[in-house]
């Protein structure tokens, strides 16, 4: 569902509660349940094959997650997406990317907001993977994206043995406490399954493909 039908929701909901009188935070609360519990149907995780030129060029696992923020925005629904992705062009190491967009969602003014996370990481097995980053920068529009070196293949290694089971931890405010939520509670364990498996087996391809590479070169 996208935002802009959520937010023609927003303007029929605020109408048929307030008929024209000011809205009480009561009403802010059902119009946010309900926006909260449309926008929950929509969350996914999607594995995506990317090729170039006819040959695999990266693996990527794109997701879209809702929850609603009782810490410091008064219950309003969060709408994150972004992707995470490997990947490998000929000749050069093999490379990942993070991408988070958080935005915000506002009853009362029937707009979004977007939020350019003060902290984000992603876990696997419980390892944060910051020590394997080499650039961070701001991407589409107010979103993050970090991107990270992988030479000796260790960040592999961890991926491969933690089943792509990502755990994302971000804080829309300095200082702010963390959210987090895992891959594998966005969907169903059967379809969450069969996507992360795509990425894990598309990892495989990439590695198989450096091998062949390599032998060329000799």
């Amino acid at each position: 569902m996208t935002k802009k039908l959520i937010t023609l929701i927003f303007s029929l909901l605020i109408t048929s509660i307030s008929h024209g009188q000011n809205i009480s935070e009561d009403d802010v609360d059902t119009v946010n349940s309900m926006v909260y519990e449309k926008l929950s149907k929509e969350s996914f995780i999607k594995f995506n094959r990317v090729t170039s030129g006819g040959n695999l060029s990266s693996c990527e696992l794109e997701y879209q997650f809702t929850y609603r923020d009782f810490k410091f925005l008064k219950g309003k629904p969060v709408l994150v997406v972004g992707s995470f992705s490997m990947m490998y062009f000929k000749g050069k190491n093999v490379g990942y990317l993070f991408k988070i967009i958080p935005t915000v969602s506002d009853v009362k003014t029937q707009k979004w907001s977007y939020y350019h996370p003060q902290y984000s990481d992603i876990f696997f097995k419980n390892q944060g993977i910051e020590k394997y980053k080499t650039i961070e920068f701001e991407c589409d529009p107010r979103g993050k994206c970090v991107g990270y070196s992988d030479p000796d293949i260790k960040l592999t290694e961890l991926l491969l043995s933690s089943s792509m089971d990502g755990e994302i931890k971000f804080s829309l405010s300095k200082g702010g406490l963390d959210n987090s939520f895992r891959f594998s509670s966005i969907m169903s364990k059967q379809d969450s399954d069969r996507e992360r498996n795509k990425f894990n087996l598309c990892m495989i391809e990439v590695l198989d493909q450096i091998t062949k590479d390599l032998e060329t070169k000799r």
